[in-house]
């Protein structure tokens, strides 16, 4: 039985686990690619050289104080190659949980992101005990959006979003499961 501070997951070709100061090299290599970063809420462009150390680092507090669950995403093949992304959850101030994640390039277009961000809702469901995630992405990112619905998201609504990235604010989707809508999408999923 998984509890929140395990932190490691596994999916038939990735490890889930909590991101380590020996990946900010590799975390700093992908997220500063502009066609990674425009697409994100909260990450600067230019990526600051020591913002991937920062980060691991509160994300460490974070976690210890249960109000964020970051998951770096290494391939089984290559685990020692560093993460090739990031998935996790996030509670902001009003209590409410936000799935998030971004994948280098160089790995986009071979599942990973479809195959990781469901074994993470399943965390957030089954581990945490949440009732509901919330979810958004930017008018223009396909990508996320098929992610999101293959996992059983609705659409609730549209709404602008500050990117620290583009420097002003972005149509924003978004986007909410629940835990009894996850559990019945899953049922249905295992049937087909």
């Amino acid at each position: 039985m998984l509890r929140p501070d395990d932190q490691r997951l596994e999916t038939r070709r990735l490890i889930l686990r909590r991101p380590e100061l020996s990946d900010a090299a590799s975390i700093t290599m992908l997220i500063g690619n502009w066609d990674v970063v425009k697409m994100l809420g909260r990450v600067p462009y230019p990526y600051p050289d020591n913002a991937a150390v920062e980060w691991v680092t509160r994300t460490h507090r974070s976690t210890a104080l249960g109000q964020q669950y970051a998951f770096g995403i290494c391939e089984k093949a290559k685990p020692l190659e560093g993460v090739v992304g990031v998935v996790g959850l996030t509670r902001d101030d009003d209590g409410t949980w936000e799935i998030g994640y971004w994948l280098g390039e160089p790995f986009w277009g071979q599942g990973y992101m479809g195959e990781a961000t469901p074994e993470v809702i399943r965390f957030a469901f089954e581990v945490l005990g949440l009732e509901r995630i919330e979810a958004g992405h930017f008018v223009g990112n396909p990508g996320s959006a098929r992610v999101l619905l293959r996992s059983g998201f609705e659409y609730v609504g549209e709404e602008r979003r500050w990117s620290e990235a583009r420097g002003h604010d972005v149509d924003c989707l978004k986007l909410e499961l629940t835990r009894a809508k996850w559990a019945a999408y899953n049922h249905r999923a295992a049937a087909e």
